[in-house]
């Protein structure tokens, strides 16, 4: 597979290490030294491959051809191994071949002459062993032709050929950015314009730019790729999308930015999550006609709909000054496309880990994965360097499978990832599946060493500790322990000592070291549940093992305080405390904060206790937010026993018994919790179905009409519930991913890191 960056080119080789592991390496095939002067350098240095055997560690390396090109000086030098001194001629020949197809691809304008003529040098040192730079007249070149020069004093030519002004302009009536920008890097406000199309009557995002004549034709030809982006270090959220052009070795970006505070912002990402796609128009002097050219890119809607959504979060989180906007545009317009174009710290290629062969091999891409899945890291992989949301979750899916198969405990922050994509059925089944995977690797031999296979021992049997398992067989045999002596669920102080008992009797017989995962007092998770900065982590160690009552009783009374960020990051906790936490959870119902009672609402969803029912009912008939669909959702997923109580607060309004709601409105809450109890039952062919098709049958003229409605409504109430749920992908701005929707990702697709490694060890 070849990989494009401007006028370089690397391809996908399956390199074979010495050790005998065969992996997919990369192979640079032309280096543009103007752009990439650095992996120019190191290719010189150490050769074109690049890649890591994933068994022992070495790099791949070997002298191959490889073409270094300077736009800049016209000079272009293919550099061979020692060994390839006998295929000049054929090496030559494959040169022009691909300088043929990259032309018809494209990625050339022309293919010029001093690009069909290199020149080339032998090298015949062993790879990473340094050289002397030969760009001189001693180089071996049968072409004979003179590098263009230039004076020391002559200064170098403009960057002719690029836009010199922005579209819309975020500052002022000049419509030109101020003098100062970064070299290659524009600014454009996104509007939405008629597509060129004759045959496409849709409106398109659309980047306008002024252009001179020579850049009509530049920009005209040039390749271009696009993504959106969410910019996060600018002192405001910058949402948009970058058109990264190359031509000939050289490199521009253009930044198409949309204010996210503004009714502007939801129109366009709405386009851009149906399809992305955009219209870039350049208008050039006077007399020249614009050209229109559109830019596409595949799978990149849900990453759209992802940079609106953080983007307005973020944005709810914090108070903005007015001018902050243009602040933001002012210091991204300074900052080098260098910086700009800097990838995030851990990537993910995409296609990455289709083969897991081996443990070592599972291991490294864990480890990888686990890097690359950091809050951080992960939202620059998918807002700013264009990772499509959807491969990201194929490699996740293809790396956690393959953990499983070779006994692996993946990271923590990806276990209900698990349980949710049906790799195992719960915790129970997935703590089994490893403990077995392992134990037959153990038994058949594999290429982890001793100090990996116990460190693979000991993050299962940490999955049993925090989760409160049975050991499996096979793991107690490990550990010299009774399977019997680890009864699930236990009284909080009970099982934390005797876990502790284990430990020890375990550290002292040089076994696995699991840790105690005893927290602090009541008293002193309450002090801690006061501080900001230690509240969350406070509340997910105290939640960790199941939690106690005086700790379930404490982090409900913090959640008052606790920020969006903060809620989303411990439902996953209260979840999976079950009906333990029903009762709290009952109480913020009631709570004054709109986003704790619909978090409230969406747990007791989760949850389905039947004693949930009359809370709910009451915060149906109360609630002035729409966090009214939650607590529909949350009675239908109660089941068909909620249909008699639905009809039963119906009778309750109209004998004039006063909500803080029209009795209109409360028949209309009434029917599309009757439809959520459908969808929760199965659909249209459940028996739900049948008995609110009989209600809509009743005499009652109320109970007539909701559930008339409620069966009128069935489809798009489907809907909606796939999208919050985040099964279906959203269609328009005003359903892109509110809180409901964060929320069951949080629980279900948690990503969040809440707790690292070394503070979590103060609180376990």
């Amino acid at each position: 597979m070849s990989r494009v960056f401007g006028a370089s080119w690397a391809v996908e080789v399956t390199y074979a290490c010495r050790c005998g592991v065969h992996y997919r390496a990369t192979r640079w095939r032309w280096i543009d030294r103007d752009a990439m002067a650095d992996e120019a350098e190191r290719a010189h240095r150490e050769g074109p491959l690049r890649g890591v055997c994933p068994s022992c560690g070495a790099p791949a390396a070997s002298r191959v051809d490889w073409l270094e090109l300077e736009p800049s000086r016209e000079r272009a030098l293919l550099v061979l191994g020692g060994q390839q001194r006998h295929a000049l001629v054929e090496i030559l020949r494959d040169h022009l071949d691909a300088v043929a197809r990259r032309v018809a691809a494209g990625d050339h304008d022309s293919a010029q002459p001093w690009l069909l003529r290199p020149l080339w040098r032998f090298d015949d040192a062993a790879p990473g062993v340094a050289h002397v730079e030969a760009a001189s007249e001693d180089t071996e070149d049968t072409a004979r032709r003179q590098l263009p020069a230039r004076a020391a004093n002559e200064p170098q030519a403009p960057n002719t050929g690029v836009p010199k002004a922005v579209g819309a302009s975020a500052w002022g009536s000049q419509g030109t950015a101020p003098e100062g920008e970064a070299p290659h890097t524009y600014l454009a406000v996104l509007l939405m314009e008629p597509s060129a199309a004759p045959d496409d009557d849709e409106e398109l995002v659309t980047i306008g730019l002024d252009v001179d004549e020579a850049g009509h034709a530049l920009w005209g030809q040039a390749a271009l790729a696009v993504r959106p982006i969410h910019l996060r270090s600018h002192g405001y959220p910058l949402i948009g999308v970058r058109l990264v052009a190359s031509y000939v070795g050289r490199m521009a970006l253009i930044d198409g930015i949309v204010d996210v505070g503004s009714e502007q912002a939801g129109e366009v990402f709405a386009s851009l999550s149906r399809r992305f796609r955009v219209q870039l128009i350049l208008r050039g002097s006077s007399g020249t006609s614009p050209i229109r050219r559109e830019v596409s890119a595949q799978a990149l809607e849900r990453n759209a709909a992802l940079c609106l959504e953080s983007a307005r979060a973020a944005l709810a989180r914090s108070e903005y000054p007015r001018e902050a906007f243009v602040a933001a545009l002012e210091h991204l317009r300074e900052t080098p496309i260098s910086d700009r174009l800097r990838s995030a710290e851990h990537s993910l290629v995409a296609g990455a880990y289709r083969h897991l062969i081996s443990p070592r091999e599972t291991t490294v891409a864990l480890d990888q994965l686990e890097s690359a899945s950091d809050k951080r890291n992960l939202a620059h992989l998918l807002e700013v360097d264009g990772l499509s949301v959807d491969e990201y979750e194929a490699i996740r899916r293809r790396v956690l499978l393959g953990s499983v198969e070779h006994g692996l405990c993946a990271p923590r922050r990806f276990w209900r990832r698990i349980i949710a994509s049906g790799l195992a059925e719960d915790f129970d089944d997935y703590a089994t599946k490893l403990a077995h995977a392992r134990a037959l690797a153990d038994q058949d031999g594999d290429d982890l060493d001793t100090e990996q296979r116990a460190a693979a021992w000991a993050r299962i049997a940490e999955l049993c500790d925090l989760k409160q398992l049975e050991y499996p067989v096979e793991l107690a045999r490990k550990l010299g322990v009774e399977a019997s002596d680890r009864p699930r669920r236990r009284g909080r102080s009970e099982s934390s000592r005797q876990r502790a008992e284990a430990n020890r009797s375990r550290s002292a017989a040089g076994e696995i070291n699991a840790r105690d995962t005893g927290v602090g007092s009541a008293a002193s998770v309450r002090d801690q549940l006061r501080d900001p900065q230690l509240r969350l982590r406070v509340a997910t160690a105290s939640l960790a093992n199941g939690g106690s009552a005086e700790a379930i009783e404490a982090v409900f009374e913090a959640l008052e305080e606790f920020d969006e960020e903060e809620l989303l990051a411990i439902m996953p906790s209260l979840a999976e405390l079950g009906t333990q936490a029903v009762p709290g959870i009952h109480a913020k119902l009631d709570s004054p904060r709109q986003q704790v009672r619909q978090a409230a609402a969406i747990l007791l969803g989760i949850a389905r206790d039947g004693s949930s029912i009359v809370p709910l009912l009451r915060r149906l008939a109360r609630e002035e937010t729409r966090v009214w669909f939650d607590v529909a959702r949350a009675i239908g997923a109660l089941g068909t026993s909620a249909l008699e109580r639905l009809c039963a607060l119906s009778r309750q309004s109209a004998r004039g018994e006063q909500f803080p709601i029209e009795h209109r409105e409360l028949i209309a809450r009434v029917g599309r919790a009757m439809a959520e109890v459908v969808i929760a039952e199965g659909g249209p062919d459940s028996i739900a179905r049948d008995a609110v098709e009989a209600l809509s049958q009743s005499t009652e003229t109320d109970i007539s009409i909701a559930a008339g409605r409620a069966l009128a409504t069935l489809h798009d109430v489907s809907v909606a519930g796939a999208q919050i749920r985040g099964e279906r992908s959203l269609p328009d701005a005003t359903q892109l991913r509110g809180f409901a929707r964060r929320a069951y990702e949080a629980i279900l697709v948690p990503e969040l890191d809440i707790l690292d490694e070394e503070v979590e060890a103060e609180f376990l």
